[in-house]
C-alpha cells in the first residue's frame, strides 16, 4: 500500500458510496473522505454518473427518501475533488477492463490511477487484483479515530 503524495489519489465507487449511504462506512472510507480536505482526490467523469444512480438506486429501494437523495447530491457536488475530464480512447479502457476481468466502469479507475501515476483508494476485489497485476498501489489511509 502507498500513502498518497502530494499527488493526492485516485477513489473509487465502492469507498465513495459509504460517504452517502452510512451504513457501508468503515475506517478507510471514513479516511478517504477526510483526505478529500488535504489532498488532491481524483474521479473520472464517470464518478458524477455512478453517484447519482448509485443515489437514486438507494431511493428507489427505500433505503433514503426523495428529499435525502437532494440533500446527498447536494452534499457530493459540494465535494472538494478533481474530476478528470480528459478524453480516454475507449479502446484503452476496453483493454484493460477485458485483460483485468473489470467492468469499464472500474477500468476507468484504473486508467485513471495508471495515466497520473496515483494510488488508488477501494473496496473491489477484482480492482485490487488488477491493480497488483498493473502496479497501481492501493492507497494507504490513516484510521480515522472513533
Amino acid at each position: 500500500m502507498s500513502a498518497p503524495g502530494a499527488g493526492g489519489m485516485v477513489v473509487d465507487a465502492s469507498v465513495s458510496a459509504a460517504w452517502f449511504l452510512p451504513d457501508e462506512a468503515t475506517p478507510y472510507t471514513e479516511a478517504a473522505l477526510q483526505a478529500t480536505a488535504a489532498l488532491p482526490v481524483w474521479v473520472p467523469a464517470l464518478w458524477l454518473l455512478e453517484v447519482g444512480n448509485l443515489l437514486l438506486s438507494a431511493q428507489r429501494r427505500r433505503r433514503i427518501r426523495d428529499a435525502k437523495r437532494r440533500e446527498l447530491v447536494a452534499r457530493a457536488q459540494a465535494l472538494r475533488l478533481n474530476v478528470d475530464r480528459e478524453p480516454v480512447a475507449m479502446r484503452v479502457v476496453d483493454d484493460l477492463a477485458a485483460l483485468h476481468a473489470l467492468s469499464a466502469y472500474d477500468a476507468a479507475y484504473l486508467e485513471l490511477a495508471l495515466r497520473r501515476n496515483l494510488p488508488l483508494a477501494t473496496l473491489d476485489d477484482a480492482l485490487l487484483k488488477a491493480m497488483t497485476a498493473t502496479g497501481v498501489e492501493r492507497a494507504e489511509l490513516p484510521a480515522v479515530p472513533g
